[in-house]
């Protein structure tokens, strides 16, 4: 398991991009280290940190595209507002265990290079 940084997740801004390819180094340093221990409150942190991150690019993300005045940023903010309720779903699931840390990684893999490449590519094409 893990995601491979692939040149077509790249948007063409180089500030977001970076952000997407540590997106990608932090969901699969979580992975690692899901694996590596049992401890329920280092999840949880991991999971948080996993969150603060998604909601830090995502704010980050709509600055830079209003910024370069791109079409659709209030559109992407809403759909940047259910990625983070679809994360919210899946880390509770996680947590009550009615989702194993397999099915929440794959999860997030397609979470991540679903909105990058089919939303995210999409608002910053005209760059």
């Amino acid at each position: 398991m893990g995601l491979e940084w692939d040149s077509n997740y790249e948007t063409g801004n180089e500030v977001v991009d970076s952000q997407h390819r540590y997106f990608a180094d932090l969901i699969n340093r979580v992975a690692m280290s899901f694996k590596e221990t049992d401890d329920d409150t280092y999840r949880e942190k991991l999971i948080s940190e996993l969150r603060k991150y998604a909601d830090f690019h995502f704010t980050s993300e709509e600055n830079i595209a209003t910024s370069h005045r791109l079409a659709g940023v209030s559109g992407h903010h809403q759909r940047h507002l259910e990625l983070l309720e679809e994360f919210n779903h899946h880390a509770a699931d996680l947590k009550k265990g009615s989702q194993t840390v397999d099915q929440f990684m794959n999860f997030l893999t397609d979470w991540f290079v679903g909105h990058t490449v089919y939303e995210d590519q999409k608002l910053f094409q005209k760059l």
